[in-house]
């Protein structure tokens, strides 16, 4: 299953258990103001994203119809439901239709539709395919078995595949929000660390970054290196078990002691050390 249906059977699933409200108030809490008048968040938000002031009507398709905005954006919420939002579920069956994604058979992220015997009534989003069922979270339902159309609530469904209210199932085409994310920043990757320009999405290779205002040099794998010297430009720098340049020390690596100036470079001139209030040597500069 792609992140992207995932990412959105997951946004459906966070309002499992949201009630309708009785007025126009409390539309974002999930059981204040409950009531049977119809009234919630999901057709404030239709509205404002349609210009269709439906309030107090039946949300089964507004749930859906949301949930894709507020998973992927208006834009792209659009075209994944082949055209544009829904209010009305054989307005849904009939864009799926028109766009050839309509099938008889589920994947997790369809669009489900149940039918009255006369036209689609009823619409969900499917979350789970088994052998023999389908799981769904739907809009405008309670957790009453079979298809329950005007529930009052949101919540998570299961049905047999031969259910026989099933009409069919919508089939949003994922490529228009499949296409890959560029890697940016730290990555923790094959035992170690890259870091990723987010420009374009390829790791620093023998070459050193800056971040947050410290030093790191990564190599031909792309790999942060640490605990080591790295001899570049006719300098010695050492690299610290973070894999930061070493600046402004003292260094111990293999039982000695090695002074770094500002810039991180190897000292090879006389130092002055200065002991702090622990009695510790700190390297405090040359020696003038």
């Amino acid at each position: 299953m792609s992140n992207a249906v995932n990412d959105l059977i997951n946004k459906a699933k966070a309002w499992n258990g949201y009630l309708e409200k009785k007025s126009n108030a409390n539309l974002d809490d999930f059981t204040a103001n409950a009531g049977s008048n119809n009234f919630t968040c999901f057709a404030r938000d239709y509205k404002v994203h349609t210009g269709y002031n439906l309030q107090g009507q039946a949300w089964c398709a507004m749930f859906v119809s949301e949930i894709f905005v507020q998973m992927f954006g208006l834009d792209k919420a659009k075209k994944l439901l082949c055209g544009a939002l829904y209010h009305y579920c054989p307005t849904g069956v009939n864009q799926f239709k028109a766009a050839g994604r309509w099938f008889t058979s589920p994947e997790p992220g369809d669009v489900i539709f149940f039918t009255n015997g006369t036209r689609a009534y009823h619409t969900g989003i499917v979350t789970e395919v088994t052998s023999t069922k389908v799981k769904t979270i739907e809009g405008n339902t309670s957790g009453a078995s079979g298809v329950i159309e005007n529930g009052g609530g949101v919540c998570q469904k299961s049905y047999s595949l031969s259910y026989e209210r099933i009409m069919g199932y919508g089939r949003p085409d994922w490529s228009i929000v499949l296409t890959e994310e560029k890697k940016s920043g730290w990555k923790e990757e094959d035992g170690g660390w890259r870091f990723y320009n987010g420009d374009t999405g390829e790791c620093v290779r023998n070459d050193w970054v800056q971040v947050d205002g410290k030093w790191y040099w990564f190599n031909g794998a792309g790999m942060m290196v640490t605990n080591t010297w790295y001899h570049y430009n006719e300098a010695w720098y050492y690299l610290g078990p973070d894999g930061a340049m070493c600046q402004s020390q003292l260094v111990e690596n293999s039982g000695k002691i090695y002074a770094v100036d500002a810039d991180g470079k190897m000292i090879t001139e006389p130092v002055k050390l200065t002991p702090d209030q622990d009695g510790a040597l700190q390297y405090s500069g040359l020696v003038s």
